[in-house]
């Protein structure tokens, strides 16, 4: 079942991106804020597409002219934000949806999924809140923000679960010792094959201050035993409902 659903899900991922190009041809307005639901029984869809300085502006605006239809009627959705890599490396795509087994997404991706020629091919995995650390309000993702995205690739052998219980334990340091870490999240897959890890920044400058520290740079990070890092800073290009 997640076999499929993951590739239902890289496939489906360019409807959000066009719902994404639609919304963005309306007149601007302030976009509110969408919470990052913790309950067990909502699943997020992460969708990555590989870009470059040169593309990244095109894939997300490829689907300006398309028709197609808002998630906001079909079952299960509950919402979406798409974050855009400062370094122009990536667009991801993250949408919440209620309902372990994601019937409903499925359903709809099969039937509405267009073809959008995307250059690269994109990765899609299901995965679920475990554990949050934040210190005030609960994690939110609104237009503008800078937020970080990290995905640690499980390496051959290893158990997910053992690196989700590292990152818990990791989590309330870098709140303490970093001022402008305003909120994180470790979001492991359905598969196990990934941990996704998001946070919230104050600051670029924030963010690149803790990859200085011991135990959070690339020689001594502490997934290193576990897990191959891909990690950026990302802005909120989009939210939708």
């Amino acid at each position: 079942m997640l076999r499929l659903l993951t590739r239902q899900l890289t496939r489906a991922a360019v409807v959000i991106l066009a719902v994404l190009s639609v919304l963005g041809g309306l007149p601007q307005t302030a976009q509110a804020a969408i919470s990052l639901d913790k309950t067990s029984d909502v699943v997020n869809v992460v969708t990555v597409y590989p870009t470059n300085s040169e593309t990244q502006s095109e894939i997300l605006s490829a689907v300006s002219q398309a028709e197609a239809s808002t998630f906001s009627d079909v079952p299960g959705f509950q919402d979406s934000a798409i974050l855009k890599a400062q370094d122009k490396s990536q667009v991801i795509a993250l949408s919440q949806w209620s309902g372990k087994d994601l019937t409903s997404f499925e359903s709809y991706a099969k039937e509405h999924v267009l073809s959008i020629p995307v250059g690269q091919s994109a990765q899609s995995f299901a995965c679920q809140v475990q554990h949050t650390e934040t210190k005030a309000g609960s994690p939110q993702f609104q237009q503008g923000d800078f937020v970080q995205f990290s995905q640690f690739k499980m390496k051959p052998g290893k158990d997910q679960s053992e690196l989700a219980m590292v990152v818990s334990q990791m989590m309330p340091g870098a709140l303490t010792m970093s001022t402008g870490l305003q909120w994180a999240t470790m979001c492991p897959s359905t598969d196990g094959s990934t941990i996704a890890l998001l946070a919230q920044w104050a600051s670029a400058e924030d963010f690149a201050a803790i990859a200085q520290r011991p135990g959070f740079d690339s020689e001594t990070g502490y997934w290193q035993d576990y897990a191959n890092n891909e990690h950026g800073l990302y802005d909120v290009a989009q939210v939708i409902r």
